[in-house]
């Protein structure tokens, strides 16, 4: 069976959400914190970092790439790390870098005895969340949960399981073979969001994909869009998204709005819900690989990590 991993990975959302109370880490607003990360491990980082800027911290994002290529290290009392295998080579040659400039380095991770756990300071090690498939779900949302239960906390194992179904049951609804065009927009957390949820139907479904903040789709993007495009509104709840919403549906696009009231209902909490707004394109990416006979578990030139010399 073709994706048995990575439905199998998705559909365990809840139960890992329900593993998030089983930690204590927590922020403070005296520190000023830098995430550091590649793929959806940046992703994570820069939507973590948007929703702390929210709540009065200090936090910024940088990809490993950066820091190796320019030794770029950002001001900063403490370093994040995340990798899901701890062997990204330029998430785990970035640490030294933040080590010589005295960062204290903190590792997330869902692989005991990595490399990155070998080099941070601290290290929070997931292994129940480690995962088969090549693409990040479920250990994406729950590290998520994680650090924002370090700013405030959030059970949402229940609220996962019927966000689950909701899309599960939409998106099986859909006639997905219409769809060569994926579009995802979203504001502050909510473009990092978007452009995760992007990357979902890039690597698992092999498909043209777009993230761009709302608003900014009128100023040229949307001179591509046709019926055959499927538009995913990541809303804050704003009354602008939701005109958006009804003119790009009269310009023949299919519209999902996710927000209140919406087609996936997940009201806007400041970011809190932000795990939640991630089941739909993860379900969405598989789905659609498995409607184009293609193999979610592993995508084509794809691996778990991206290993340099």
């Amino acid at each position: 069976m073709i994706g048995k991993y990575t439905i199998r990975e998705i559909e365990r959302i809840p139960e890992l959400l329900e593993k998030a109370d089983n930690f204590n880490f927590s922020f403070t607003k005296s520190k000023k914190y830098v995430f550091v990360g590649c793929g959806s491990s940046y992703n994570l980082g820069f939507i973590a970092s948007k929703i702390l800027n929210t709540h009065g911290y200090c936090s910024s994002t940088i990809s490993g790439g950066e820091v190796i290529v320019f030794n770029k290290v950002p001001s900063a009392d403490i370093s994040i790390f995340i990798s899901r295998t701890g062997e990204s080579t330029e998430t785990v040659k970035a640490v030294q870098n933040f080590k010589k400039n005295n960062i204290k380095t903190i590792g997330i991770t869902c692989t005991p005895n990595s490399s990155l756990t070998k080099i941070c300071d601290e290290s929070f090690i997931f292994d129940f969340a480690n995962e088969e498939s090549v693409v990040m779900t479920g250990s994406f949302i729950f590290i998520l949960n994680f650090l924002l239960n370090g700013i405030q906390h959030n059970n949402l194992s229940e609220k996962s399981f019927n966000v689950l179904n909701n899309s599960k049951t939409l998106i099986d609804s859909l006639n997905l073979k219409d769809f060569n065009h994926f579009i995802f927009l979203g504001f502050d957390e909510q473009y990092g969001i978007s452009k995760e949820g992007a990357l979902k139907i890039q690597e698992m479904a092999i498909q043209n994909v777009e993230f761009h903040e709302p608003l900014e789709y009128r100023h040229g993007p949307k001179s591509t869009l046709t019926d055959n495009t499927l538009v995913i509104i990541n809303s804050k709840d704003t009354r602008e998204e939701k005109i958006l919403a009804e003119e790009l549906k009269l310009l023949g696009a299919k519209v999902i709005f996710i927000g209140k009231n919406g087609d996936i209902n997940i009201d806007y909490d400041s970011g809190f819900e932000s795990p939640l707004k991630m089941i739909f394109p993860q379900y969405l990416g598989y789905k659609k690989a498995i409607i184009e006979n293609l193999n979610p578990d592993k995508p084509k030139n794809l691996s778990k990590s991206v290993i340099l010399d």
